[in-house]
């Protein structure tokens, strides 16, 4: 089966976002992307992370075995270790250079303690933290792949619905993730969740109820109650007569109904529009935001680690419009050439990335041979299998 480049834009978007909204938040450039009350990159980047696991996994658990999907799942959360890892110590390596007010965390004593404080996850710059939540939810997949495989979908989402109304009446310290900051919270996993987990059973169960082709057919109707969800939330809360009440509705860190309403029917609608567009148009039209959605998670760590380095070999503090506007065209720039810089190089892991290197060194000092010369281009094109 073929890459959805429709879920793939629609993950370009989230990173645009997200970037948008480090690097310009209130400006022109930021606008578009956030226009919609209480939804933002974040939850389009958790939701579609669950969509696609519950795609992917079920492909592989079916065609291997569930084994073969729970060492795929630990390879993947030991990834995302290693990317939250190389966050961290960004941030610690700018705070010991004296740019501590750049990553917006408490000071640290010293190198031993901000490497203890990032190899235990706890020391997470501004825009860095998505990655912990991440690890959590894709935590729970153990349980919920075997559920799945039995047919329990109900079940599952059942928990999940129940979850969701027990965080917001009632959170224990253990539902919220902390960190090393002024403020320690960072999110409350048992409220996010609602984003992760109905999502990983929409993906599971993605061919079999046709999502695609419903999509499609009732876009119209999509678009049109993501539209007025958007206008009930912004002249009825975020700028309307129950403003007093937003924050017990839009809470983010708890993660509150109308962001978790919001999201979901924004992201299906923006879905639809890309797969309309993508009809229409040419894919290439698309290309930015769909070779940075194919590496949305390149392009995440790429823009939390720019979020310290540019303000300090960039451009300092504070920025203007035209300023802010090229760091966010330059940030977007930069992983959109570093998903082509992949695919143009069949670099598919990362941890092959040293070898391929070796490879093309070696080559390019031996020079053109008639059996490099005559070789076909074997990287992976935009669409095919992932």
């Amino acid at each position: 089966m073929n890459r959805d480049l429709a879920i793939d834009a629609t993950r370009g978007l989230a990173i645009w976002s997200m970037i948008s909204l480090h690097f310009a938040a209130g400006t022109y450039i930021a606008a578009p992307t956030h226009s919609f009350p209480y939804v933002d990159g974040m939850s389009a980047f958790v939701l579609l992370s669950g969509l696609v696991l519950g795609l992917v996994y079920r492909r592989w658990i079916e065609r291997v075995s569930l084994r073969h999907g729970y060492w795929r799942l630990t390879k993947r959360i030991a990834v995302l270790y290693v990317c939250q890892l190389t966050i961290a110590l960004v941030a610690v390596a700018a705070a010991m250079a004296g740019h501590r007010w750049l990553t917006l965390l408490l000071p640290i004593d010293g190198w031993r303690q901000g490497v203890e404080l990032s190899l235990t996850m706890q020391y997470l710059p501004s825009g860095g933290n998505i990655l912990l939540l991440y690890m959590v939810l894709m935590a729970s997949a153990y349980l919920l792949f075997p559920m799945l495989m039995r047919g329990w979908w109900v079940m599952v989402l059942g928990a999940s619905f129940a979850l969701y109304i027990v965080s917001l009446v009632w959170s224990p310290d253990w539902f919220y993730l902390t960190a090393h900051m002024a403020g320690p919270r960072i999110q409350n996993w048992a409220g996010w969740q609602i984003m992760f987990v109905p999502a990983v059973v929409l993906g599971w169960k993605w061919r079999d109820w046709h999502v695609p082709e419903i999509v499609d057919r009732w876009l119209p109707v999509i678009v049109a109650v993501a539209v007025g969800v958007a206008l009930f939330f912004h002249f009825g809360f975020d700028a309307g007569p129950w403003a007093r009440f937003e924050p017990d509705i839009a809470d983010k860190l708890d993660f509150r109904p109308a962001r978790a309403i919001g999201a979901w029917v924004a992201v299906p609608a923006i879905y639809g529009i890309f797969r309309l567009a993508l009809r229409l148009w040419h894919k290439d039209w698309l290309r930015p935001l769909v070779m940075t959605g194919t590496r949305s998670l390149d392009s995440y760590v790429l823009q939390a680690i720019a979020l310290v380095i540019v303000p300090i070999h960039v451009a300092h503090r504070p920025w203007s419009a035209v300023t802010t506007t090229f760091v966010v065209l330059l940030v977007f720039g930069l992983c959109w050439a570093w998903a082509e810089f992949r695919r143009a190089y069949g670099i598919d892991k990362l941890h092959r990335l040293p070898v391929i290197i070796a490879q093309r060194v070696a080559l390019w000092r031996r020079g053109p041979t008639p059996e490099t010369e005559s070789r076909p281009h074997t990287a992976e094109p935009v669409g095919a299998t992932p």
